[in-house]
């Protein structure tokens, strides 16, 4: 894992941080001590924003993706299809598509508080880093 993207976070680790899981703030610190980021694909950053309670959640999140160490990925026309997909293993599921897609082409860490969903997508032995 060379690239400068060292894991990924899906729609279920975002929500997790907004729910007061330690397990993706310490992934967030671990990552930007080496130096690297953390991508957290727009789908899956659309899709927390939508699952979200209040305004209050919605804004701690958008202050989760303006830290250094976070580099959010947009959904470009050349990655349409990979994530649609991918997606079409989990019941279309376009942000898991999506992080999925970012996983393999950074050949980064699947972050996720839903491994059983991401493990239908990925290859096997593929690093899952369950922050549930």
């Amino acid at each position: 894992m060379s690239d400068r993207i060292a894991a990924v976070f899906d729609a279920s680790a975002l929500t997790a941080y907004i729910e007061g899981s330690v397990s993706v703030g310490e992934l967030m610190l671990e990552v930007g001590d080496e130096g690297r980021q953390v991508a957290v694909p727009a789908a899956c950053l659309a899709a927390a924003i939508a699952s979200v309670g209040d305004e209050i959640d919605a804004a701690m999140l958008a202050l989760m993706v303006s830290a250094p160490m976070i580099c959010v990925l947009p959904l470009d026309a050349g990655g349409v299809r990979d994530a649609g997909t991918l997606a079409r293993l989990v019941g279309g599921d376009i942000s898991l598509g999506q992080a999925a897609s970012a996983a393999l082409t950074h050949e980064a860490h699947y972050a996720t508080a839903q491994p059983e969903l991401a493990a239908k997508v990925l290859p096997t032995n593929w690093s899952i880093l369950d922050l549930a």
